[in-house]
């Protein structure tokens, strides 16, 4: 049982392995460590409020012998202090600090003692903060490093142990240690970065000397589609090789690492070539399947473009197909590509603690609306966010007939294409309330969740239920995120024990972002939707753990671009279904507007300008 709980949580498919521990914990109900694991899950999936239930119903606080029990509490309270603000932080900052001391004084370890230090600095208390700090210095600990993370791990908390007793430049140069002992290894350099981001802001230092170590810079990249040759509209080939040479530069001077973006052909083949002559991860986003966008925006501008696409393809760290759409790309589907990997690569730079790029090839544009698709339309939604931007000149002379977005056939009479935000919710765990108890069940947990609904400042523009499920669908990926939220507070607020319900009822909302098929339904006589993402958005639902909100990586990457309020941290790449492809699920959790983990954050000291 253990092996296949690890497994399935290594695997980041959290909605399974905490299903397991609960299926362990009906034959061994005092097994601690399934209780450990069942509120890492928890916490890993962003359900916090569960989590903190589940570590006092499982009294894991009670567990001396074990370090692992007692220091998830404090990680629990960490976790809800960096998404909080002012005294709220505060509070609970203290009290993670306060359990990190306990722990370190219980089992003496190294781990809470750093992690005490910081939290008592982030609370205000630096005398307390410099006593953990020194004990991470001078204290007897093993120094021992088997692996390189295991030496990155120690230098990288003895430079946070002296950033906190103020030895600047120790911290300096044991950092630029850390990092020498285990080069590649860019998530545990962003941890740190963003954790000595926090610490810098809070006692007022510079945080220049971080800007450096930051790992390569995620990239969007886009532009003007094209032609080789000499004839009007086409971009010759001594222009191409120019272009080619100024686009790597610029990969260069920015120190860009993955990038992301489409593959048509022109621009974006010659950014996608560059970068990866570089060793840059390329990222592949399609509006539609590969095929279809191969005839459509590559083959009409010579078989050469082809064989370049191919070999582009085939060395690309990731190519998704956001639809199965097999009409040729419209202007709809290019602008939800082109949101989606923007909003790929301003999660990936969230992830690796630094600040995205786009590169983008193209022509000057005064224009002060926004056009309706192609590269300047993504310039606009980019620089909205105040993102950084470079732009190379695109070196031909543009004529008409070179747009990739077209018109498509037809749809069948009565239906309609759209983009909608969906949300699929469900009670896990309803079918073990009593028949008995069930017309209560609705008055006090669905009718609730109904009420919420029609509170919505921006309430759904369709809505379906049956039985303890409901279908829910907005116009956009913040409206829905807003909605979900809402829903999740109302049903953690009610007091199931004092409904005399199932302590096991949880509530599991998935959302997905996507084009769908407004129609009629023959069946009930009214529009609804349909297709293939409506179908993905119910999938989701069924692999979320209870408390959460699962969303897939379309709604999450949309949402990046369009509102902060949020964030989404990467749970798993999962199957939802055995008849589809698996999915790159992510945990959404609001935040608030002054919450302390926006310090985490910065501006990246590089600059952006045009060549």
């Amino acid at each position: 049982m253990r092996d296949r709980i690890i497994d399935r949580f290594n695997q980041g498919d959290l909605a399974r392995a905490y299903d397991l521990c609960q299926e362990g914990l009906l034959g061994q109900p005092d097994d601690y460590w399934l209780k450990h694991r069942a509120v890492l899950c928890l916490i890993r999936s962003g359900a916090l409020e569960r989590a903190a239930k589940a570590y006092q119903d499982y009294q894991l606080e009670t567990i001396r012998h074990d370090e692992d029990c007692l220091a998830v509490g404090a990680r629990l309270l960490k976790a809800l202090a960096l998404e909080s603000s002012g005294r709220a932080f505060a509070r609970l900052a203290l009290e993670s600090a306060e359990k990190y001391a306990d722990v370190h004084a219980r089992t003496g370890g190294h781990y809470p003692a750093v992690n005490a230090a910081s939290m008592y600095m982030l609370a205000g208390r630096s005398s307390d903060a410099e006593t953990y700090a020194r004990r991470v210095l001078y204290g007897d600990f093993d120094t021992v490093s088997d692996t390189p993370e295991q030496g990155y791990y120690r230098y990288a908390s003895q430079a946070e142990a002296y950033l906190l007793i103020g030895d600047l430049h120790s911290a300096r140069t044991t950092l630029r240690e850390a990092f020498r002992q285990d080069p590649a290894n860019y998530l545990a350099h962003a941890t740190t970065l963003r954790q000595l981001r926090l610490l810098v802001s809070v006692l007022g230092l510079d945080s220049e000397w971080l800007a450096p170590l930051e790992p390569p810079r995620p990239a969007h990249f886009a532009g003007h589609i094209f032609g080789v040759g000499e004839a009007a509209g086409l971009v010759e080939p001594r222009q191409e090789d120019r272009l080619r040479e100024t686009v790597d530069l610029l990969l260069a001077r920015h120190h860009v690492g993955p990038v992301y973006g489409a593959l048509a052909a022109g621009s974006d083949i010659v950014v996608a070539e560059a970068a990866l002559a570089r060793g840059c991860e390329l990222n592949l986003i399609l509006p539609v399947p590969v095929p279809v966008f191969l005839d459509a925006s590559v083959r009409p501008f010579g078989e050469a473009w082809v064989s370049r696409f191919e070999t582009c393809l085939r060395q690309a760290e990731k190519v998704v197909e956001l639809t199965t759409d097999r009409r040729i790309a419209s202007p709809e589907a290019l602008n939800f590509s082109s949101l989606v990997a923007m909003g790929m690569a301003r999660m990936r730079a969230n992830v690796l603690a630094t600040t995205p790029l786009q590169l983008l090839v193209a022509d000057d544009d005064q224009a002060e609306v926004a056009p309706a698709f192609g590269t300047h339309h993504d310039s606009h939604v980019w620089t909205a966010c105040g993102l950084d931007q470079v732009r190379v000149r695109y070196p031909g002379t543009r004529c008409a007939g070179t747009s990739q977005a077209k018109a498509g056939r037809v749809l069948e009479p009565g239906f309609r294409a759209v983009m909608r935000a969906m949300l699929f919710l469900d009670i896990a765990g309803s079918s073990s309330v009593p028949d008995d108890r069930v017309p209560h069940f609705v008055q006090s947990v669905l009718k609730p969740l109904a009420e919420c609904c029609d509170r919505l400042a921006a309430p759904a523009v369709h809505a379906d239920s049956w039985g303890d499920g409901m279908f829910l669908a907005f116009e956009t990926v913040e409206q829905a995120a807003i909605a979900a939220d809402a829903l999740r507070q109302v049903f953690a607020a009610i007091d199931l024990r004092a409904h005399d319900l199932p302590p096991s009822v949880g509530l599991r909302i998935a959302g997905h972002f996507g084009p769908v098929h407004v129609g009629e339904d023959p069946l009930q006589k009214r529009p609804s939707l349909f297709g293939g993402q409506v179908a993905v958005a119910a999938r989701i639902e069924a692999v979320t753990v209870p408390g959460s909100v699962f969303v897939s990586e379309a709604f999450a990457a949309a949402l990046a671009m369009s509102s902060t309020g949020f964030r989404s941290e990467y749970v798993g790449h999962i199957r939802i279904d055995a008849l589809m492809p698996e999915q790159r699920l992510y945990s959404l959790r609001a935040m608030a507007r002054d919450a302390v983990v926006g310090l985490q954050v910065r501006a990246s000291a590089r600059s952006a300008q045009a060549i």
